[in-house]
């Protein structure tokens, strides 16, 4: 008889606690699991998912970097690549957190994917570049330096040299061998860093290394020193890459990504933040590319996030702007909402 009753208790608290019109049976925690289940990625996908996990990243390798497990450079690879692929993920997220129609969902993905190519390689070319293919060392003018046979093509320079004695001194350098010569400028700045709570403290900064451009025409045998005025305390050193990303490809592919990811955002009905991401992760790759050399590649590469940010989140507004102007865009949903497919719209 106990039995019975506690059997009978159960029945009736599972039928009190199911949805109206539900199966019998099917109370209503089970009927939220499987409504919630129906994204996959959803509860992978939240809001602050990709920032935290940029953010986990970053303080683990600075924890490395201050014990001096890892160097400059592999930091500043780190963060080149960390960047844009979190960036490149939040560029794609609403195509699968909130899938949009199929067309919107491609461009997003695809979006997504090339700007963390396009903003990678550049940054990464400029804080981690590898073993060089030729390296010269040039002590006077009129020095040369015997080419490698079959190198040729475009190719990336890094040229450093020591800056030598007080002050604020500058060395000019001009090297020939190369389509057109290359023509630079090392120098050492100054600046004010704070002390204290009003202190004040004057700190040098050396810009002691630099990125080129070059083209190695065929047949050339080597590169010569036409130029060297200032105070070095060594020599000039001339390390040789390959360009596998030229800046102007860059700057063309970027504006095209840009492009992408805002179609994507117009075609999905909503502002998700897409194209901005796309903005920062793209001007990100072009500031490192610029200024950042694999000597100095830590904070360099942090004040880039910045940098990016300022430069290309408003290009990315402009662009998205223009594109919504000239295609025509799915039927805005609520926030949270995905749009209906065409079949649900007809019913």
């Amino acid at each position: 008889m106990w039995i019975l009753s506690s059997f009978s208790l159960r029945r009736t608290t599972a039928a009190a606690t199911a949805r109206p019109g539900a199966p019998e049976g099917k109370v209503e925690g089970m009927a939220d699991n499987e409504s919630g289940s129906a994204n996959r990625f959803e509860g992978l996908f939240r809001p602050w998912f990709l920032p935290a996990l940029g953010l986990t990243a970053a303080v683990a390798v600075g924890v490395f970097y201050a014990a001096g497990v890892v160097s400059e450079s592999a930091v500043g690879a780190v963060v080149a690549v960390l960047v844009p692929v979190v960036l490149g993920l939040m560029v794609a997220r609403p195509a699968v957190e909130h899938p949009p129609s199929r067309t919107a969902a491609a461009l997003l993905v695809a979006a997504g994917v090339l700007s963390a190519l396009v903003a990678a390689v550049p940054a990464l070319e400029a804080v981690h570049p590898g073993d060089p293919d030729f390296v010269a060392e040039f002590e006077r003018e009129d020095q040369a330096a015997s080419l490698p046979e079959g190198m040729g093509g475009r190719v990336l320079l890094l040229v450093s040299a020591p800056l030598g004695g007080a002050g604020e001194p500058q060395v000019n350098f001009r090297l020939s061998g190369f389509s057109d010569p290359v023509e630079g400028r090392l120098e050492r700045t100054f600046g004010y860093a704070r002390v204290g709570r009003s202190g004040r403290a004057r700190v040098a900064h050396d810009h002691d290394a630099d990125w080129f451009e070059a083209r190695i025409p065929a047949g050339a045998k080597e590169i010569r020193l036409e130029r060297l005025q200032g105070r070095v305390a060594g020599g000039l050193r001339v390390s040789v890459y390959r360009d596998w990303l030229p800046r102007a490809a860059a700057w063309v592919l970027s504006l095209l990504v840009l492009v992408l990811a805002a179609l994507g955002e117009v075609r999905a009905g909503r502002d998700a933040g897409s194209t901005i991401a796309a903005g920062v992760a793209l001007g990100f790759g072009l500031v490192v590319s610029y200024n950042v050399t694999p000597a100095q590649a830590v904070v360099p590469s942090l004040w880039a996030i910045v940098l990016g940010a300022i430069a290309g989140a408003p290009a990315a507004v402009l662009v998205r702007m223009l594109v919504r102007r000239l295609v025509p865009s799915a039927s805005p949903v609520r926030k949270g909402k995905a749009p209906k497919d065409k079949g649900e719209q007809d019913e």
